[in-house]
């Protein structure tokens, strides 16, 4: 899995910030784009899991990975996490791996308050679609031997393409 974040301005922020400051880190991949590009930095609060909502941005620490994906659900498993621009779920995230949640995006000469009535709305319309979607990766998946079969890339894509332009048009 690719990672996330520069991971060892991660590592440096947290340090400085201790467990209860906001990070900041800057987004290196494109599995939330579009509503993170490379080079946006995300202001990730500190939380406790229990009060994490299914739709809101996670930052989850795998490893030596820090990870910015979307929470789908929670359950007696753990956290389920997906990008928003990937095709398949993570791996179920454990409560001492959750970082905490994005509360804003900088880009460029703007920032996009996550933590607003308008935000929250969107990131609940985001996971129900998100939900359909990770279902229907998962029975693509199932129709195909190997996950990097023609059949499965082009489904997809075609599961893929309608949430992306949704996500396109609330970033509006």
């Amino acid at each position: 899995m690719p990672d996330d974040v520069d991971q060892a301005a991660a590592r440096e922020a947290w340090h400085a910030a201790g467990p209860t400051g906001p990070l900041r880190l800057k987004v290196t991949s494109e599995s939330m784009r579009p509503l993170l590009r490379v080079g946006d930095v995300v202001v990730v609060q500190p939380i406790n899991p229990g009060t994490l909502q299914p739709g809101e941005v996670v930052v989850v620490q795998r490893g030596g990975e820090w990870i910015t994906h979307r929470l789908v659900t929670v359950d007696e498993h753990g956290w389920h996490t997906h990008g928003d621009n990937t095709r398949f779920v993570d791996e179920t995230a454990r409560e001492d791996q959750l970082v905490g949640r994005v509360i804003a995006i900088e880009r460029a000469d703007q920032t996009i308050d996550l933590q607003g009535p308008r935000w929250r709305a969107i990131d609940r319309r985001i996971n129900r679609v998100q939900r359909v979607q990770v279902r229907m990766f998962a029975t693509a998946r199932t129709m195909s031997s190997a996950p990097s079969t023609r059949l499965t890339r082009g489904l997809a894509a075609l599961i893929n393409w309608p949430f992306q332009a949704l996500v396109r048009v609330l970033l509006r």
